[in-house]
């Protein structure tokens, strides 16, 4: 079903396809369409792309404009370069949980502060949406505690492969027949 947006464009309500047959045909007709699209924007722009997916069987299927391997490749190497760019948004994510903690913790000072006077002597009831919103903090720092830990763990990884001896073709291995 298609509908005008505010700005005149048409926007297209997508959902799932229901029908196994009917879900089966979309996505050849639809795959192709991507990879049409994909193969002209690299025409266009120069530009390397990879497209992969999996047919609701499990069958892959890929499109690229070089090898998969090539783009797979380039973009692993791209990633290892900027690993400073995952541990500082880990540090962003965090800082605006400082901030969003600091906001809530304002809020229920207020909230406390309008109890107290417009029912003073009264016991103030919890909160159940600060509550909730405190579980939802919870869950956003697990998440940030584990971004970390995997940071941590990559920057490890990389420091122990780094570290490893590299042996000259004829040099010992530190075995002995």
């Amino acid at each position: 079903m298609a509908r005008r947006t505010s700005k005149g464009r048409q926007k297209i309500e997508m959902k799932y396809v229901e029908s196994k047959e009917a879900r089966y045909v979309t996505f050849s007709k639809r795959k192709a369409s991507l990879f049409r699209k994909a193969e002209e924007f690299s025409t266009v722009t120069g530009a390397d792309i990879g497209v992969l997916l999996f047919s609701p069987s499990g069958k892959p299927c890929s499109y690229s404009s070089t090898s998969v391997e090539k783009i797979t490749e380039k973009f692993c190497e791209w990633k290892q370069q900027n690993v400073d760019e995952g541990k500082s948004s880990v540090f962003q994510a965090f800082d605006d949980l400082c901030k969003d903690i600091q906001d809530e913790n304002e809020k229920e000072k207020r909230r406390e502060l309008r109890y107290k006077v417009m029912y003073p002597g009264a016991e103030i009831p919890p909160d159940k949406e600060r509550s909730e919103k405190l579980v939802e903090i919870k869950l956003r720092l697990d998440k940030i505690n584990e971004a970390a830990k995997n940071h941590i763990r990559a920057q490890r990884l990389k420091f122990d492969l780094n570290v490893v001896p590299e042996y000259e073709v004829g040099e010992s291995s530190g075995t002995h027949h």
